[in-house]
């Protein structure tokens, strides 16, 4: 599902060192010196994504840039072909921004980035924990029949469905209480003309 991140949120501290020491731990195709220009005309951004989430990234479609225009087209094509994807994409005034080495605009997006990914991770993780369990109780099913691989688009296209479900079903829910107490007040209505029907059948005889 797209979605544009509010990019106006004030950094902390332990952020921006949780987030160089995860850039640290990336190896890209050259040394990262110089933050802002290093990043500015988005290809180490596409390498980084391309490790973390590769079939949403084409390095190709990426060429290095020096002028202004060609930064923003990496940028803009980069934030339309995988941030949105991912639901961390960004307003346009952003990506001018970072393609004019505004080094704030960039690590707030490099944390959108590394939230998603540890976002996808934990993911991962429970998939593979409920895999194990499954196959820990059943080992008759194959292991590939077991785990599905779905991307971080997928996965949040199903999220909203199953939000869409869920709110679905409350709705029902609420309709079938209501429904059910009607039904009681309709039973003691008819338990009430039962009751005078006998008593007036009664009393005639």
């Amino acid at each position: 599902m797209s979605q544009i991140v509010n990019n106006d949120t004030k950094i902390k501290e332990e952020e921006l060192d949780d987030l160089y020491n995860w850039l640290e731990g990336i190896k890209l195709s050259k040394p990262k010196k110089n933050l802002a220009r290093d990043f500015s005309d988005g290809l180490l951004m596409a390498e980084l994504l391309k490790h973390y989430f590769p079939r949403h990234v084409e390095l190709h479609n990426y060429i290095p840039a020096n002028s202004f225009a060609n930064k923003l087209k990496n940028w803009s094509w980069l934030n339309d072909k995988v941030l949105k994807p991912l639901g961390i994409g960004q307003d346009k005034k952003v990506l001018k921004s970072i393609a004019s080495c505004d080094q704030n605009k960039l690590e707030k997006v490099l944390i959108s980035v590394k939230d998603k990914v540890d976002e996808y991770d934990r993911i991962k993780s429970i998939s593979e924990n409920s895999s194990f369990q499954c196959n820990f109780l059943d080992d008759e099913i194959p292991e590939a029949e077991m785990k599905t691989a779905v991307s971080v688009e997928e996965f949040n296209i199903l999220s909203d469905k199953l939000r869409d479900k869920t709110e679905e079903v409350s709705i029902l829910s609420s309709k079938v209480k209501h429904f059910e107490a009607m039904i009681k007040l309709k039973d003691q209505r008819i338990e009430d003309l039962v009751a005078q029907i006998q008593k007036c059948t009664c009393q005639k005889f």
